[in-house]
């Protein structure tokens, strides 16, 4: 464990190493926020610049095209045979896609956008929201940002950092460091509310250390209440032990060819020159408007101001005796509107801002393409290296959110809701499980492209049949899964071709109109959709044929049983069966005894 006063001598040093990198930082500072000054020794007063501010509008259109696209999050699976490992990668992923968007990273990366453009570095640190149970993004200033003097560019994980930044005396009473500030400052201190007071934040990769301190550094731009005689030079407030075996800070830096480096700091100067300039020339022209007056004597007169001078802004009377008074014009250089118009120029290609930044083109660019292949020469190359040097800072800031997840929220089960609009969709899982390895990737679908240039490249490679409709699906920052993306894609295109058969049939009268009409009253009082209506139709229909089907087979069946009767019925009554009298046989014997007993007659003459 460091004492207070190692870090506190920690501190002077690298304010002293960092002090001309932070000066450039004040005055890109100075200018993005409009309060720069433009001395003008010659005529004892300072201007306000009033020339077009480059800066603030390069940094603004830069950083808005660098975090415009959301990069995707890759866990890869150890065996892609094994389908439930292939899915928990995918719930890994959606679980980081979950920190994100619960933390508002997209509205943070804007800031840490501008601050890799305009100040060569981006620190965050990672802590753990102990209220929504997640990893966060803390976002620190430039400024504030202290790093052990070794972290090159290219790294995101110095070995420690210092921050340095201002709290108030009614801020520390209110969070309970009342006693901590009395042993500071004395039982008997006349510090306000408002007095401002130096604290230093010293994190590694053991501990977290917050330090109030009341001493004076000369080099540090805004000292506070200086040295105070026998009172204590620094006193502790808070101590965290690391739960993770790795610093929790990232400094993510643009590449340069020695230490840290905004895009705009060689347009300083030129920024400066153009304003100065613009400052004479505007006192020149506010001359020619109210010219400098000579009171010249007439031959053998002293002349003399009876009443005056005055300024002719005034509008009072110079009354004056022995002498004229003459006006003398004073014109602006020929050169000086030129020499405006050329260090313009130069700001603009020496920080790389185009005039389609400002909503202007050049004369001699005529075609949207020609513009379009000019602006991509200026930014593509400075957004993709931007966009790529976050990609490998945010996997390894995702490295420590995960450790952190596993250290302190481990088994414990948790849901976290992944998705925009009627596209949310809730996770539920555990660190440990989810998490077996830390392991992953974060990447842009197309470094050095804004949004728009993304989604026209991802359509004309579709078109073109070099890329699949999946593949630029989990590309396209609008879609947060593209695995639920192509289910619907299949859906709908499954539910259109319902449609068209259901339409068929119902215009060729294959479907009852009945049917029909009921179908259409489920989806359009929107109490089911129409597969969901047509299988509720359907099995309305078939219980109405089934319960048809079992009645009938019931009459059928008593129709049956009755059925004898009803023809004995319809026959009359039946004769009653003959108990006397010869049957067929006898009545043909009895036939043939007559005949051979009948007398026989003669039929020839006597």
């Amino acid at each position: 464990m460091k004492s207070v006063d190692h870090i506190l001598d920690l501190y002077r040093q690298r304010v002293n190493y960092y002090g001309g990198l932070h000066s450039k930082m004040r005055q890109v500072q100075a200018i993005y926020n409009g309060s720069a000054r433009v001395p003008l020794p010659e005529v004892e007063r300072n201007e306000a610049a009033s020339v077009p501010n480059l800066l603030a509008q390069g940094i603004d259109q830069m950083a808005g095209r660098i975090a415009s696209v959301t990069p995707s999050v890759t866990f890869t699976p150890k065996s892609n045979s094994n389908r439930r490992d292939h899915r928990r990668a995918i719930t890994a992923g959606r679980v980081m896609y979950g920190y994100w968007q619960s933390d508002r990273l997209s509205m943070k990366m804007k800031n840490r956008a501008r601050h890799m453009i305009a100040y060569g570095m981006s620190p965050v640190v990672i802590r753990w929201d102990s209220v929504k149970n997640i990893p966060t993004w803390q976002v620190r200033h430039p400024l504030e940002t202290f790093p052990s003097v070794d972290i090159q560019p290219g790294q995101t994980q110095p070995r420690d950092c210092i921050f340095a930044y201002r709290r108030t005396v009614g801020w520390l009473q209110m969070n309970g460091y009342g006693p901590q500030l009395s042993m500071l400052l004395g039982m008997e201190n006349n510090v306000t509310p408002d007095t401002p007071m130096l604290l230093l934040e010293y994190v590694d990769e053991d501990c977290t250390m917050l330090i109030l301190t009341a001493f004076s550094d000369p080099s540090y731009p805004h000292p506070i209440t200086g040295q105070i005689d026998g009172k204590r030079r620094a006193v502790m407030l808070e101590y965290f032990d690391n739960p993770v075996d790795c610093p929790l800070v990232h400094i993510p830096m643009r590449i340069t060819l020695d230490g840290p480096q905004g895009q705009f700091d060689n347009m300083i100067g030129m920024y400066y020159q153009q304003a100065r300039l613009m400052a004479l020339e505007t006192i020149a022209v506010e001359k020619g408007i109210f010219p400098d007056m000579y009171l010249v004597s007439r031959p053998g007169e002293v002349g003399r101001f009876l009443d005056g001078p005055h300024d002719g802004r005034t509008g009072m009377v110079n009354i004056i005796s022995g002498g004229d008074i003459k006006d003398v014009q004073s014109q602006p250089g020929y050169l000086t509107n030129p020499t405006i118009d050329r260090l313009e120029r130069a700001q603009r290609l020496s920080a790389g801002i185009p005039q389609e930044f400002g909503g202007e083109s050049s004369t001699n660019i005529r075609t949207g393409r020609r513009g379009d292949a000019v602006l991509s020469a200026v930014i593509d190359y400075p957004v993709a290296e931007a966009q790529e040097t976050f990609a490998y800072s945010l996997t390894e800031e995702d490295v420590t959110g995960v450790k952190l997840a596993k250290a302190i929220d481990g088994n414990n089960e948790r849901t976290i809701y992944v998705g925009t609009g009627n596209t949310t969709r809730s996770v539920t899982y555990k660190a440990n499980t989810v998490f077996p390895e830390e392991q992953h990737v974060v990447s842009y679908p197309a470094t050095g492209a804004d949004v728009n240039q993304l989604i026209v490249g991802l359509g004309q490679r579709i078109g073109l049949g070099i890329m699949s409709k999946e593949t630029a699906a989990s590309l396209d920052p609008f879609i947060d899964s593209p695995e639920n993306e192509k289910d619907r894609i299949v859906g709908e295109g499954l539910e259109q071709a319902l449609m068209a058969g259901l339409q068929q049939q119902a215009a060729a009268g294959q479907i009852p109109p009945m049917t029909v009409a009921k179908i259409i009253k489920l989806v359009e009082s929107d109490k089911m959709e129409l597969a969901e209506a047509i299988n509720k139709a359907t099995e309305d229909a078939m219980k109405e044929q089934k319960a048809a089907q079992e009645m009938a087979m019931e009459e059928q069946s008593a129709e049956a049983a009755a059925a004898p009767a009803t023809m004995r019925a319809m026959a009359g009554p039946e004769a009653m069966p003959a108990t006397s009298g010869p049957n067929q046989d006898q009545q043909n014997m009895m036939s043939m005894l007559s005949t051979m007993r009948r007398p026989q007659t003669s039929t020839g003459g006597v």
